[in-house]
């Protein structure tokens, strides 16, 4: 994948990411949303911050939001192993 689709993929996690609550494990998820953002934006490894939000994910209340985050994430994870 490109770098344009990783770009597109980040996006629509950080747009998923901004409709969670204010309860404390939202708050995680979306730090590692803007972590994760600074390692693409600095080319370092995103790998830590894509850890980081997977665990987080979990403890998310079981809902469409964590699935369609979830997706969003393991895309991304699977876009940024397999640039070239």
């Amino acid at each position: 994948m490109d770098s344009q689709a990783v770009r597109q993929l980040y996006d629509t996690l950080q747009r998923y990411a901004g409709w969670l609550d204010r309860e404390r494990s939202s708050v995680q998820v979306r730090a590692d949303v803007v972590a994760l953002g600074a390692a693409l934006e600095s080319s370092t490894d995103p790998g830590p911050p894509l850890q980081s939000l997977e665990t987080n994910l979990s403890r998310l209340p079981g809902s469409d939001l964590r699935k369609m985050l979830r997706t969003v994430a393991g895309k991304l994870r699977h876009a940024v192993e397999h640039q070239p």
